[in-house]
């Protein structure tokens, strides 16, 4: 059997060509996907689905473009490169953003959503378990002292 060692971490990389320059973009990985999402939190809403979620997800888009091109590009957190990510023009942006997605997401966001939604509804062939609790009273830790036994102490 393996040890949690022995797997090897994701490494994939993708170079996208922007101009005359090509950029090695990788996948993000959980840390910088929570601290993404704790930043943008209406993010996280929008990709949990409902009504016209398009429009809601463009309207969000400027802000966290930079953010995520950055993380792409190795430098999570970093305003000097969220803030020149933010500025590439839209179609450059899309181009790194789509390549960090597939790399992220190697089996497709519905892929990962789903192993989260049975994490979170259990397995399917998983029946609750019946606990059961005996109650008694515990016996005391030591006997009651009475008033006589009791020395008075002042202060």
């Amino acid at each position: 059997m393996s040890d949690l060692l022995d797997i090897a971490p994701s490494t994939a990389v993708e170079t996208v060509k922007i101009g005359s320059h090509s950029v090695e973009v990788q996948g993000l990985h959980g840390d910088a996907i929570a601290s993404i999402a704790s930043r943008f939190p209406t993010l996280v809403m929008l990709l949990a689905g409902g009504d016209n979620m398009v429009p809601r997800l463009i309207s969000q888009f400027g802000f966290v473009i930079g953010p995520i091109i950055a993380a792409g590009c190795g430098h999570l957190g970093d305003e000097k490169y969220e803030q020149h990510a933010s500025t590439l023009a839209v179609e450059d942006q899309f181009r790194l953003v789509t390549a960090i997605y597939r790399l992220t997401f190697p089996n497709g966001l519905a892929a990962c959503v789903e192993a989260m939604t049975g994490l979170m509804a259990g397995a399917a062939d998983e029946k609750p378990t019946p606990v059961k609790i005996r109650l008694r009273k515990s016996p005391l830790v030591s006997p009651p002292s009475s008033g006589e036994a009791s020395h008075l102490v002042m202060q």
